[in-house]
């Protein structure tokens, strides 16, 4: 009896985590153009097919973020040529982060999703949110920490 109230929590656990966090592994990433803190606009699907993309969902307030830019700048440095960084800023005026990225010398672009809508496309309930999709755009880790080694994942 022991052994299938085990498996039971277990399962509902697993089906919970899938349905909050919207990123089974192997589920397909969702689509999107936003506006990049250069006025560029950029389309996941320029990067889906040519290298894994690691999407950074943030916001200047949240301290995690803030701590995370070193270790972020260290991987779009080594990695730039193997996997496209996508930083996603959540809610916040262009100036205010434009500011952010000049203080912390953020090296990786970031992008706009001024309403919300693409964080809410992934089911990101908090921030940061840190999602990788392969080379073929499908979501392969996601998690409020950074992946301990992306090249794993490359």
């Amino acid at each position: 009896m022991r052994s299938r109230k085990t498996i039971l929590a277990a399962v509902l656990l697993a089906s919970l985590w899938t349905s909050f966090s919207g990123a089974a592994g192997g589920a397909e990433g969702t689509g999107f153009t936003l506006e990049s803190a250069g006025g560029e606009r950029v389309s996941l699907r320029r990067f889906v097919g040519t290298k894994p993309v690691l999407l950074v969902f943030w916001a200047t307030w949240c301290p995690h973020c803030n701590a995370a830019v070193p270790a972020i700048n260290e991987i779009q440095s080594r990695l730039s040529g193997r996997l496209q960084i996508l930083a996603i800023d959540f809610m916040e005026s262009r100036e205010q982060v434009k500011a952010f990225m000049k203080a912390k010398g953020v090296t990786y672009p970031v992008l706009f999703d001024s309403d919300g809508t693409v964080a809410r496309s992934y089911r990101v309930a908090g921030i940061p949110t840190y999602v990788l999709l392969d080379k073929e755009g499908k979501i392969v880790y996601f998690d409020n920490i950074l992946p301990p080694s992306v090249d794993k994942y490359l």
